[in-house]
């Protein structure tokens, strides 16, 4: 079920974005204190990980579409039920990922230009140069920033628990596997997450909510 008012998700939102902030520390204390480095390492020789590592290649591959069904789903049923505030989510989902994920994060990790682990490792300098090419990709990772946003839309616009807890999982294990299998540092996935809650969090206060209220008054009329 939607939660009821759009005062509800303005709340929450402002949670939100305070989490946000939270993760953003959390991926620069990963960076300053090297746990990236150490966390990699465990990863590569942990025989519990190696041997988990088909099941995180699986997930960082399909896991992106546990949230795209949905939302297109609520897109298209709002446009063919005529439900206004169905298609108002579903388009803030895709402005979020479109704008979002896939240009302003591109354009972040091509300026940063940091190494992959896998490729390189980088310690002093999280930025070192503008770089194209993938291996050097690396800050943020965009997997995370992707379930991040679709995760935030789940805990922003349901009462349900369960819901919460399975789009918290969900984010929090595509940050996991993309660190498992040689992709991301720790504060690569970390700064994904945050900005992906950050994202949804901006999107919905700038073109979510104004409609919504505007469809709240038009009911009371």
């Amino acid at each position: 079920m939607l939660i009821q008012t759009s005062t509800e998700a303005a709340r929450r939102i402002r949670i939100a974005l305070l989490g946000s902030i939270l993760l953003w520390f959390g991926a620069w204390m990963a960076w300053q204190t090297r746990a990236d480095t150490a966390l990699f390492q465990q990863f590569k020789t942990s025989s519990i990980f190696i041997a988990l590592r088909p099941v995180f290649v699986l997930y960082s591959e399909w896991g992106l579409f546990i949230f795209y069904v949905p939302f297109i789903a609520l897109l298209v049923y709002g446009i063919y039920a005529k439900r206004p505030l169905f298609r108002l989510v579903g388009l803030a989902y895709l402005y979020a990922q479109v704008f979002g994920t896939l240009l302003l994060i591109e354009a972040i990790k091509i300026g940063c230009g940091r190494p992959r682990p896998h490729v390189a490792s980088a310690h002093d300098v999280l930025c070192p140069a503008p770089s194209l090419v993938h291996a050097f990709n690396s800050f943020p990772s965009d997997h995370a920033v992707d379930v991040a946003v679709g995760a935030m839309f789940v805990l922003l616009l349901l009462r349900s628990r369960v819901a919460a807890l399975l789009a918290l999982t969900a984010a929090l294990f595509m940050a996991l596997a993309r660190i498992a299998i040689g992709q991301h540092y720790l504060s690569d996935a970390l700064a994904g997450l945050a900005l992906g809650v950050a994202i949804a969090g901006i999107v919905m206060h700038v073109y979510l909510l104004p409609r919504w209220r505007e469809i709240e008054t038009s009911a009371t009329q």
